[in-house]
């Protein structure tokens, strides 16, 4: 009985023969970062009608809270990642290594806005780098007084 290769894989198998000889180890590692509200607890707030104290009994504390004019904006985030790492080290200091993460640099939110009277105005659900305000310089209050100022000293 002849038993007969191919070049291409007598080559492969020539190549990755003093691999076989040396060491791998791999990683598996999944964590969640905070938790998505129930459904249930976001279907039951109703814009013009719930207000601060209800929205934040059935939601609990948001991950956020920014300025949004005279009201504010609440917003709640969570993310799911799971992470692969392989290294491979051969004879010789031959060393590889492969490394996957499936985590979305984007964080998934819901964001809430109220009104200067602490009252729902609308909710929104994505990305929440796409939903919050983006965050703006603060005002120059000693600007805005001599704005109220007039040239002779007087005030307006």
């Amino acid at each position: 009985m002849t038993c007969r290769f191919s070049r291409g894989v007598a080559t492969c198998a020539a190549l990755s023969a003093p691999f076989l000889t040396g060491c791998a180890q791999g990683a598996y590692s999944q964590f969640r970062v905070f938790q998505e509200p129930l459904e249930a607890a976001v279907a039951g707030l109703r814009p013009g009608e719930s207000d601060l104290t209800e929205t934040l009994d059935a939601l609990g504390a948001p991950v956020f809270v920014v300025e949004v004019g005279l009201g504010m904006a609440l917003a709640w985030g969570w993310q799911a990642t799971t992470d692969w790492n392989v290294q491979v080290t051969g004879p010789g200091n031959a060393r590889g290594r492969f490394q996957y993460a499936s985590s979305d640099e984007r964080t998934e939110g819901l964001v809430l806005f109220f009104d200067p009277a602490w009252t729902l105005t609308s909710l929104q659900s994505g990305h929440l780098v796409d939903l919050l305000p983006k965050s703006r310089r603060p005002r120059d209050i000693y600007d805005d007084l001599l704005d109220d100022v007039s040239d002779d000293g007087t005030s307006e």
